[in-house]
């Protein structure tokens, strides 16, 4: 890569957004995560099933997918719905709850924010799956054998 300047504080520039991402990067950021205590709080839906509410608020969220990526903004302006998926009959697992940037111009994806749950594998032991690219982990969810409602007590 060459030397950077914020395009936008030149004339007539056109530039790709990964710049004002390094711009803001270097000038605000130094780690990704939500940005204020209970922003995108994980709970258990209002009448609880096989799903969880993500709260409103803010987060950072690191580029993990090239060196020169920067930061991401996520803001949920209302409570979100994540469907968990259905539990295993005889053996539990640990399910990531993430916010998750997708970026065509690294990924070929939909340019998009999105909440995904990570489905972990059923063990007798579990351990939570690994988180994806460009996200931010909001909790985890254990998810007993044969469940059919996940509760508060169910969330980390």
């Amino acid at each position: 890569m060459a030397l950077r300047t914020p395009p936008s504080w030149l004339q007539n520039g056109t530039h790709p957004a990964e710049n004002d991402r390094l711009t803001s990067t270097g000038v605000l950021w130094k780690s990704g995560g939500v940005a204020d205590v209970g922003a995108m709080k994980v709970a258990q839906s209002a009448t609880p099933g096989m799903s969880v509410q993500v709260a409103l608020g803010h987060a950072i969220i690191a580029g993990t997918q090239s060196g020169n990526q920067g930061f991401y903004i996520a803001y949920n302006d209302a409570a979100a719905t994540v469907a968990i998926a259905t539990a295993d009959p005889s053996l539990g697992r640990i399910d990531r709850i993430c916010v998750v940037v997708q970026d065509s111009y690294y990924s070929g994806a939909n340019n998009q924010v999105i909440f995904q749950a990570v489905t972990g594998t059923p063990n007798a032991s579990p351990v939570p799956p690994a988180a994806p690219a460009n996200a931010v982990t909001l909790a985890y969810v254990t998810v007993g054998a044969g469940v059919t409602s996940i509760t508060n007590a169910n969330i980390a």
